[in-house]
């Protein structure tokens, strides 16, 4: 276990991989998330069947802890050659499937966001991965879900892809290559975050999202192309 110092004045923070022993836990603070949304639509809970499997495997699930609460949560799958492998959504070749881990369900106390908690469940995350013979981390983000997206394209996600997932939700399908990760691009272009369809069409164009900006309106999703 380690501690997480200096996130807040008043608050240490413990992370560490979890177990059967958390199962409970995780799913009492995926019920508070829920409760607490002022959009269903931007979380897709896990299942009690979910979790069970992924606590079963070593490293799988990290979460992070304040006085003995779980407050935040990552789960990393291994989606193998599944059609529901998110590889598939951008494009990635058949050999490359193999190689890709996707991150979530990933979820965060109401009580204890803005605080850099997200950011510590990738990190964790993204070094136990580097450790192994996996190239490509993805996962997807609900497009109004505009803290999430700015933490996550710090880490070196962009945007790929853009489409109904789980069912009939709209998400953003975030890409990180471990081996070759995305340069400065040449050609930028900046587009309203609710602005959909041109988003789409300048991903089918090869552009890829990289960061965000405020515009008049709101925010841009700027994008780019090497």
């Amino acid at each position: 276990m380690a501690e997480i110092r200096g996130i807040d004045a008043n608050a240490i923070y413990d992370i560490k991989f979890l177990n059967e022993s958390h199962l409970s836990q995780i799913l009492h603070l995926q019920d508070i998330i829920k409760e607490n949304l002022a959009d269903p639509a931007t979380y897709y809970a896990g299942t009690h069947e979910l979790f069970s499997r992924q606590l079963a495997i070593d490293k799988s699930v990290i979460g992070i802890f304040k006085m003995d609460q779980l407050v935040g949560f990552n789960v990393a799958l291994l989606p193998g050659l599944n059609e529901d492998n998110f590889g598939v959504d951008i494009g990635l070749h058949q050999e490359e499937l193999a190689q890709v881990v996707q991150f979530g369900p990933v979820a965060v106390h109401p009580e204890h966001r803005n605080k850099g908690l997200l950011g510590k469940l990738i990190e964790k995350h993204l070094e136990v991965i580097e450790e192994t013979e996996y190239r490509h981390v993805c996962l997807t983000i609900a497009p109004n879900n505009y803290p999430s997206i700015k933490r996550t394209l710090t880490y070196g996600f962009v945007i790929k892809h853009l489409k109904q997932k789980y069912g009939s939700l709209l998400r953003y399908v975030l890409h990180l290559d471990l081996k070759k990760p995305y340069t400065k691009p040449r050609y930028i272009v900046k587009i309203s975050s609710i602005d959909i369809e041109s988003q789409r069409f300048m991903m089918q164009l090869g552009f890829y999202g990289y960061g965000m900006s405020l515009n008049n309106n709101g925010i841009d999703i700027n994008f780019g192309l090497q």
